[in-house]
């Protein structure tokens, strides 16, 4: 059985010397733990680089890789934004104890189901909300409009932007 391979990444933000906010994705190991000055235990990431070095990121952005890479050999980790081959976009999140990609509206599919397909990361939700966009469907005023609803595919909450 081969080892897979655990690691997260989490978005560091500082402000740079001219003042302005930069954000850096760091990848490594996560551990939660306090530090001097700090009111409680915050979210970190670990780096070997000739010895343990550890950065404070946002804990809303960790996210763990999923031990898969897209088409063009990039490490997929939930909250990537994903597009199948047939179309479909979605996020990937962790859910009932496996990655599944989510499409809105309580539809997913594993990323098992899924992993040989042809799969391109066109962002994450943190860096490119505006990817994703929430649609509603409008009330249908008679049978035929419900029935064409009804063969659709999926509903999705997400769709992407041209």
């Amino acid at each position: 059985m081969a080892e897979r391979e655990i690691k997260y990444r989490g978005l560091k933000t500082f402000q740079i010397f001219s003042g302005e906010e930069k954000s850096v994705w760091i990848y490594g190991f996560y551990l939660k733990r306090g530090t001097y000055g700090d009111p409680g235990p915050q979210a970190h990431i670990f780096v070997y680089e000739n010895g343990y070095e550890g950065y404070r990121v946002d804990a809303k952005t960790i996210g763990q890789f999923t031990g898969l890479v897209d088409s063009t050999g990039k490490e997929i980790y939930e909250d990537d934004i994903i597009s199948l081959e047939d179309g479909k976009i979605g996020v990937v999140n962790f859910h009932g104890g496996c990655f599944v990609l989510e499409y809105g509206n309580d539809i997913r599919q594993t990323l098992y189901e899924i992993q040989n397909w042809k799969m391109t990361i066109l962002g994450n939700r943190f860096e490119n909300p505006e990817l994703l966009v929430k649609t509603t469907v409008a009330a249908k005023k008679n049978v035929q409009d419900a029935q064409e609803i009804e063969t659709l595919n999926f509903e999705t909450e997400f769709v992407a932007r041209k």
